[in-house]
């Protein structure tokens, strides 16, 4: 009799802790792979696309860019209100945008207007999977990994016989210890 209500109260507990740990779950497996192609290069950054503008204009009479310049190349390219700084090297001059960047080679006169675009809801996901909103979700991001621990547990003792963790369970529970473990020695 006893058994059976321990069961009884694993099952309960595993399925209502999946229920309330699906929203993070999947939160945290999309920002995950969105993050695993952003390392091996198919996304420049995962919170942002860029795209490109390519653009002539006079150089500076002088050679030299200064503040009139950069707000007449500002205003012709419709990014003034974007404008944030600029800086100058030799025979270049940066402009930073709020949402971009423009860059000139002041001997040439040839531009490019680099944009950002946020990507809206995977970079929110990005934030809590970084963990950069601190405070009082660090306490509820360590909750939910607790959540994850005790999911863990608590599937494996769901089924029973041999499908169960005495069965093919203790096959599949070894092997998915197995696999990250091989990963580690394969890169270390």
């Amino acid at each position: 009799m006893q058994r059976k209500t321990l069961r009884r109260w694993n099952n309960a507990l595993h399925r209502d802790i999946g229920y309330l740990c699906v929203g993070m779950t999947l939160i945290y497996a999309i920002s995950g792979i969105v993050m695993n192609h952003f390392k091996s290069g198919d996304f420049y950054h995962p919170d942002y696309s860029k795209s490109y503008k390519e653009f002539k204009v006079a150089p500076p009479a002088n050679g030299k860019a200064d503040q009139a310049y950069v707000d007449l190349i500002l205003d012709r390219q419709g990014e003034r209100k974007h404008y944030k700084s600029f800086i100058t090297g030799e025979n270049y001059v940066q402009i930073f945008l709020t949402n971009g960047s423009v860059y000139i080679d002041l001997t040439t006169g040839e531009g490019q207007i680099e944009q950002k675009t946020p990507r809206y809801v995977i970079r929110e996901f990005n934030l809590m999977h970084y963990n950069n909103l601190k405070k009082f979700y660090t306490w509820f991001s360590d909750a939910y990994a607790v959540a994850l621990i005790v999911l863990a547990i608590t599937g494996l003792f769901v089924l029973r016989g041999k499908n169960g963790i005495i069965g093919r369970g203790a096959w599949l529970t070894a092997l998915g210890i197995l696999l990250p473990a091989l990963f580690l020695l394969y890169y270390m």
